[in-house]
């Protein structure tokens, strides 16, 4: 179950909310391999600050906290992608875009009161279901 949780020096409503999050579950699940019912996303208005950034240039920084298994490969393919989706709708330049990347074993995810497993690759959406923990 990842969390992912973007900060933004850009106002942020509630028709971004409604846009931006279900792009980022898309997004998600397009790199990772997975479905998106169980991908947490939170859109917050903060004061972020990298160095780099010219004074009043739009920040982000996400926190991207994810269940071991997936590639270096998939992690960068979906910074890369995250970046371009915060460009697109927030108008954060790339320089500005920081992506930290956390990984935790799934016993760390709880969903439903449930632990997770580490996720494999036998969870990937073109997987039969009974190999995806029972997903359908």
């Amino acid at each position: 179950m990842p969390h992912l949780r973007f900060d933004l020096s850009v106002p942020v409503d509630d028709a971004d909310r409604d846009a931006f999050a279900p792009r980022v579950a898309e997004t998600y699940a397009d790199v990772m391999d997975t479905g998106t019912d169980h991908v947490g996303v939170i859109l917050a208005e903060t004061d972020p600050r990298i160095g780099r950034a010219a004074d009043g240039e739009p920040v982000a920084v996400v926190n991207a906290d994810v269940r071991a298994g997936r590639t270096v490969e998939q992690r960068h393919e979906l910074a890369r992608r995250l970046t371009a989706a915060l460009g697109d709708r927030f108008g954060v330049p790339e320089h500005t875009v920081y992506v930290v990347f956390t990984e935790h074993p799934g016993e760390d995810f709880v969903l439903g009161g449930e632990p997770l497993a580490s996720w494999d690759a036998a969870e990937a959406d073109d997987a039969p279901p009974t190999e995806r923990d029972g997903r359908e």
